[in-house]
């Protein structure tokens, strides 16, 4: 089944607290991959699934020369980069890149593949659009539990009678690739050559009510509260908040593993 539209959808209506709230906290997470990437000698990057561009200002002070471009299925998070001005931007499927072959010698697709109902296709293509040699950089979760309270907003929402995560299985393909040995099996299928893949333990430090936001807005909770009604809504939210603000600081502290892979064309 293809969702990826439906996906898309989603992410646009969240566009605006995902800059906010989300993508500072998983920005940090994703620079290391710059730093093993050949980005100082880069005239011409790649930035598949940019999403709301957070990482252009990274991109260009590692590459002050290049030219970025920004693709992404969700017009709602592109027209959040756009405000940010500098990349060419293009709404644009990562399974079918409107883009020529060999025209790119830098890639990165970050937090992205698992959202990807093909994801050895979308490698495929991004193998396409490189030149001979260029590298890609890619970016995943690994072993990760989720953010602190999780386990809490699922057990609430359950004995609450929410509805299921709407999103289709499709479109969360966590588990193929949650290992260095996973991505380099995915990277390899679609042709590249690996050069490295490592997992590293990343961390950031919540508070109650910046947990709460996150999560509110932009997380599993946004996605099954709204099968509830109002004053449902409410009692479980006040349920969830109270059991939060019982965990201790190092309880509210965000560990999960990223997988960062660098692969030649």
């Amino acid at each position: 089944m293809y969702v990826t539209p439906q996906l898309a959808a989603e992410y646009s209506a969240i566009a605006d607290p995902y800059s906010r709230l989300w993508s500072p906290v998983i920005r940090p997470m994703a620079l290391p991959i710059l730093e093993m990437l050949p980005l100082a000698k880069a005239r011409e990057i790649l930035d598949v699934g940019a999403g709301t561009g957070e990482l252009f200002k990274d991109l260009r002070s590692r590459a002050p020369h290049a030219r970025v471009t920004e693709v992404d299925r969700s017009q709602g998070m592109l027209r959040v980069a756009q405000a940010r001005g500098g990349a060419l931007l293009a709404v644009m499927d990562a399974q079918r890149l409107a883009l020529a072959d060999a025209a790119f010698d830098v890639a990165v697709c970050i937090f992205v593949l698992f959202h990807l109902p093909d994801p050895v296709k979308a490698l495929r293509e991004l193998r396409r659009v490189l030149r001979p040699g260029a590298e890609i950089g890619t970016v995943t979760w690994g072993n990760d539990p989720g953010p602190p309270g999780v386990a809490i907003w699922r057990e609430a929402l359950d004995a609450a009678g929410a509805g299921p995560d709407p999103r289709d299985p499709s479109i969360m393909q966590h588990a193929r690739m949650n290992s260095a040995a996973k991505v380099d099996a995915l990277l390899a299928e679609a042709g590249f050559t690996v050069i490295r893949a490592q997992g590293r333990r990343v961390e950031h430090r919540f508070t109650v009510e910046s947990l709460l936001t996150v999560q509110l807005r932009c997380g599993l909770a946004s996605r099954r509260l709204p099968s509830l009604a109002t004053e449902t809504q409410a009692r479980c939210r006040a349920q969830v908040e109270e059991r939060l603000r019982r965990l201790s600081a190092e309880e509210l502290v965000y560990r999960p593993e990223v997988i960062f892979a660098v692969a030649r064309r």
